[in-house]
Formats: C-alpha cells, structure tokens, sequence
C-alpha cells in the first residue's frame, strides 16, 4: 500500500473528540496522594454516574456496577469467568469485534459465528454456551432482540443515540458490557464498565478483575468523570450524531465504486467488497482500512469531518485520472 494519508481504518471515534474538546474545558486532575490501589470494583463517584448514563443512554438499570479497563477488558473478565465454571462455546455474530476471535480463544473457549446456532437451556446446559450479542452489531449496525437473561453478554458500546435511532431494541442478557470509548470517544483512556444483577456473579467478577489488573486506572477514571461533570451528554450524543451523519453522507459519495453498496444507517463502519479496481484506486489515493476475514473490507466513517471530507475528496480524484 502507498503511504497512509487518510486513516479510515481502525474504530477511533476522532469525530467526538472534536466535539469534545470545545465542550470539555479545563480538567480537574487528581491529587497524587490519591493514586493508590482500588477500589478494585471503581471510583464510587464514577459508579455512581454510570448508573445514571447506563439509564439515560438505555433506557437500563442495574444493582451493580463493575468499572473495568475498557470494554475489551470487560468481554475478557466474563469470559474467563464463564470458562471457569465449565463454559465451552460463545456464539456471535458473523463478525463482532475484531478481537472477538482472539479473546474467546485465549479463554479456552469455541466460537460460532452464529447467534442461532445456540441450543436452548436444558439446564446442564446453562453454564456451557453463551452468546456475546454485539448490538448495534460491528461492522454492519444490525440490532438484535431475542437473547437469554440467564447465559448472554450485550456488548453495547455503540448502542446509543450518537450511533442509532433505534434504542428500543436491546437483547435480553446477564451481563451488560459498555464503554466510555465510544460513548465520549476517549478510547485511550481505557473505561468501560460490567452492569449485573447477581449479588455473587458480581463478587466474582471483581475477584477476577482484581487478580487480572489489580483494579482500573485511577486516573482514568477520574478523567471520565471531570468529563460528565462538566459535558451536557444529551447535547453531546447529538452533536455526534449529527457529525457522524455528515461523515455518512459523504461516504454515500462511494457507493458507486462498490456496485450500489450502501452505507450502513447504523453504527460508524461503512463495510463492501470492493473489487480489485476500487480496492487498487484505495491503495493508491493512501486509504487505510480494516480487512475482515474474507473479502470485506472496513471503513471507519469515525474520522473528523475535515479528514472526511478530504478524504472522499481525494478518492473521488483519483478515480477520474
């Protein structure tokens, strides 16, 4: 490939740390005397606030909160946890995650990439197969109801009004993944959460987070929350929204290279099969993309508005020489 000039490759949602930045003025940074270990379950004050996001944003409420090292984290905590009490196989969806594959394998668990493939509750059964819904689905945006309050996993992390118009639609599920990557768009601060309801499911998933991280970053957290303090979310949520309709109105500028493909309505990935000609015009304008496991290929459509619009820009250029 020819030297990157416009990143539309992995999920960095750039869009939202613009807004972020004229939004969020001035940070309210922690004492120094204050970074020590733990909590391990999380800040208390920063529990207590994503009680009040988990509801505001879906609608969901829960008796505990577990703050983990982002979602990642979060997926790899339950998953661990579901292995040691016998679990065997997570059905996803076709492509989930890009790390979906590697954390279910490093668990010691099977993967289908079927969400229906997963047998009903026989009741030994329970503790052997789960399903990990992501909803709004990764790439393709695609929500699901359905789902098993008994044995399933929601990863939410970009169900929320920034993402989707459709927030009705939630998956039944045990456990509840989030996270404030997408939500505030500070992937780096590396915050996201587990939302339970089970007073021992939850103890042992602190035992397990202690034994994996020894608790969150401290002043990660912090940072988080000097953020909610101080940002209207609501305002926030459709400020992205509007910019990440900007950023897919200029994607639908492409569709022709890709035989009509559409740009998803839902989520920030703009997925097709490009053909060798628009996958060489990609290469040679210097597009960065996510390759997925066959023929598909990802665009982040999760770039400010100025790189977007540049960017289509340029493709557009290159495709007239």
């Amino acid at each position: 490939m020819s030297q990157i000039k416009y990143n539309f490759g992995w999920g960095n949602p750039y869009f939202l740390l613009d807004i972020l930045s004229n939004m969020y003025v001035g940070g309210s940074y922690p004492n120094v005397h204050s970074m020590i270990y733990g909590p391990y379950e999380g800040v208390p004050a920063l529990i207590e606030e994503t009680h009040k996001v988990i509801k505001q944003v879906t609608g969901m409420e829960y008796k505990y909160i577990l703050i983990t090292n982002g979602a990642s984290n979060a997926i790899n905590t339950v998953l661990r946890y579901f292995a040691s009490r016998g679990g065997r196989n997570v059905f996803t969806t076709k492509y989930g995650y890009p790390s979906y594959e590697e954390m279910i394998r490093r668990a010691g668990l099977v993967r289908t990439r079927d969400l229906n493939a997963m047998l009903p509750d026989l009741g030994f059964m329970g503790e052997r197969d789960m399903r990990l819904i992501d909803s709004p689905e990764n790439p393709f945006g695609a929500q699901y109801g359905g789902g098993d309050a008994n044995r399933d996993i929601w990863d939410s992390v970009y169900h929320s009004k920034i993402y989707t118009r459709n927030l009705m639609t939630i998956p039944k599920h045990k456990y509840h993944i989030g996270s404030y990557s997408k939500l505030l768009g500070v992937a780096g601060a590396r915050v996201g959460f587990i939302a339970v309801n089970e007073p021992l499911l939850y103890d042992a998933l602190v035992a397990e987070s202690r034994n994996d991280l020894t608790g969150p970053s401290r002043p990660s957290q912090c940072f988080v929350l000097d953020i909610l303090k101080k940002v209207n979310l609501d305002d926030f949520m459709i400020q992205g929204a509007q910019d990440l309709c900007y950023n897919k109105e200029e994607f639908t500028k492409l569709e022709y290279l890709f035989d009509g493909q559409k740009v998803n309505e839902t989520g920030m990935f703009y997925c097709v099969k490009p053909d060798s000609a628009a996958l060489k015009l990609l290469e040679k304008v210097g597009v960065e993309y996510v390759r997925l496991d066959d023929d598909t290929i990802r665009l982040s459509m999760g770039q400010t508005k100025d790189v977007v619009k540049q960017g289509i820009k340029a493709i557009l250029k290159g495709d007239r020489k």
